[in-house]
């Protein structure tokens, strides 16, 4: 029981009743879960080829139509039951059988057939999940039991290939290799039809192995001088680094540090010294952040890495650095801290403007679409009231196709002009997308928002010129506004319904002028 080949061949054997086991429970599953998958996107694909039929049965409140939809879906073996529910059309098949079985139905929305916004009716498929179940069980158990057999015959024939082509080998070089006197002339035959295989490496290697000894001992000298070399390169390396480098006791003491590290500290006022705290404390703003931060990755024996403010004195600039600390454990159990301090403030700056430019409008100024929805999200965090007036601009479009888009650019900064000056100062303007603006206004009710629209309409109706160009233009504007929470405590939802109620003002552009600011209904 202690020889190579048994304990082998009980492990392969051991080994590969486990892997068959497990290998044939797992695609048994595998199986099932992936038929009850195929089962569900068949009833959404069967779906899909009778929705244009339930939609234009909804449609034109086609009984009909409707019963052929529900009737070509029920014909699917894994389908108990359908039906089809609008304002003015219900037709149903089997429904109060699955009902009766506690079948929870899948619901699919019927669009209108012009207006994919529009919902024009619901269908809900019950799913056969008896027929299902039972398909996916027996499809499992044919291709496990296939499995099982295929396996075991492949672990066999496994079993003796391995036996004859590497242990009864390997045995026999253990033999050899168990008689053999280290410093004599006797060598390992190399196996037949091994000479070239890694049993036969196996020998070749040994067989070198005692004329290789001072081979060694020269090697040995050898990489103690690359050793000594290379300390020589790393210290040179450490000194000259342009990051600052410290290497520290757990307590604090700079055991090591390089020129840039010095240039560092002296450079944000704290001056030359061996100990700046634990894990350098004194360098940081947040030297609590700092330690927590480290501690966390030092409890899960992983470096450290992170961003942190300097503590730098008035006269100096601010200062960012990329911190990366790495605990070492000597041979005696002694701690050590190896700190990297990388300056960052470069990019930090550079990030700063990036997130500022990301947030506001090039051209007018003020925030732009991201930075708006920014905002909103913010106020609707905090519970804010507010009131969402979406403003669209007439006449814009006939500015760009007489003028061109340089004279539409003016215009967009005139009137984003004129609402950054006639708001309140609690209220921002945004610049939503092409000739299309946002006011959040802190308000809840409808005549303080009139009062301020007013005022903003007045505004952006008076006469603009143009650069040498004495005919005044108008713009003017169609505003829709919803109110938050009111209304609605959804992000799109707000935005949408105060689309809405801008489109509508949109249609009175020309019959009546007057009525451009309209307010949203809730149910829209």
């Amino acid at each position: 029981m202690h020889g190579l080949g048994v304990r082998f061949s009980l492990f392969l054997v051991a080994a590969s009743v486990l892997v068959v086991i497990v290998t044939a429970e797992f695609f048994y599953r595998t199986t099932f879960e992936n038929e009850i998958s195929e089962a569900n996107s068949d009833i959404k694909e069967l779906y899909e080829t009778v929705s244009a039929t339930a939609s234009i049965a909804a449609f034109l409140e086609d009984e009909d139509l409707a019963k052929e939809a529900i009737n070509g879906l029920v014909k699917s073996n894994k389908i108990l039951a359908a039906s089809i529910k609008s304002e003015t059309l219900y037709y149903q098949v089997n429904v109060t059988n699955a009902i009766n079985r506690n079948t929870e139905p899948r619901v699919f929305v019927v669009r209108h057939p012009f207006i994919p916004e529009d919902t024009l009716a619901e269908v809900n498929v019950y799913p056969d999940f008896n027929y299902i179940i039972k398909q996916a069980g027996e499809i499992s158990v044919d291709n496990s039991f296939s499995l099982y057999v295929s396996s075991l015959v492949v672990g066999f024939v496994a079993l003796i290939i391995t036996y004859y082509v590497t242990i009864a080998p390997m045995l026999r070089v253990g033999r050899s290799l168990n008689k053999i006197k280290p410093g004599t002339s006797q060598r390992i035959n190399v196996p037949r039809y091994h000479k070239r295989s890694e049993i036969g490496t196996l020998v070749k290697d040994t067989n070198k192995l005692l004329g290789k000894v001072e081979e060694q001992f020269t090697q040995e000298r050898q990489l103690r001088e690359e050793i000594e070399f290379l300390e020589k390169r790393f210290r040179m390396l450490f000194e000259n680094a342009k990051s600052s480098i410290v290497l520290m006791t757990e307590h604090g003491f700079i055991e090591l540090r390089n020129k840039a590290f010095n240039e560092l500290v002296e450079k944000i006022g704290l001056g030359v010294k061996q100990d700046y705290g634990e894990l350098l404390e004194e360098l940081f703003e947040q030297p609590t952040v700092v330690k927590n931060t480290l501690n966390e990755a030092f409890k899960r024996n992983e470096f450290a890495t992170g961003e942190f403010k300097l503590n730098t004195s008035a006269n100096v600039d601010t200062m960012w650095v990329q911190l990366i600390a790495n605990p070492l454990l000597t041979e005696n159990g002694e701690r050590f801290y190896q700190l990297t301090l990388i300056d960052i403030s470069s990019r930090k700056q550079e990030l700063q403007k990036l997130a500022l430019q990301a947030d506001f409008d090039a051209l007018t100024g003020i925030y732009n679409r991201n930075g708006g929805e920014k905002l909103i999200a913010k106020l609707m965090n905090k519970g804010h009231n507010f009131a969402l007036a979406l403003i669209d601009l007439n006449g814009f479009k006939a500015v760009n196709d007489i003028f061109g888009h340089d004279a539409g650019d003016e215009v967009l900064v005139f009137v984003s002009q004129q609402l950054k000056d006639t708001i309140r100062k609690n209220d921002v303007a945004i610049r939503w997308g092409g000739d299309e603006f946002v006011l959040l206004l802190q308000a809840d009710d409808e005549a303080s928002v009139t009062k301020a629209i007013t005022k903003v309409n007045e505004a952006v109706k008076q006469p603009f010129y143009f650069e040498n160009d004495n005919n005044p233009t108008f713009v003017s504007m169609s505003v829709g506004v919803a109110f938050f929470p009111s209304m609605t405590s959804d992000m799109s939802t707000l935005i949408k319904l105060a689309d809405v109620a801008m489109y509508k003002a949109k249609q009175n552009k020309v019959s009546a002028p007057e009525d451009y600011l309209f307010f949203a209904e809730p149910g829209e």
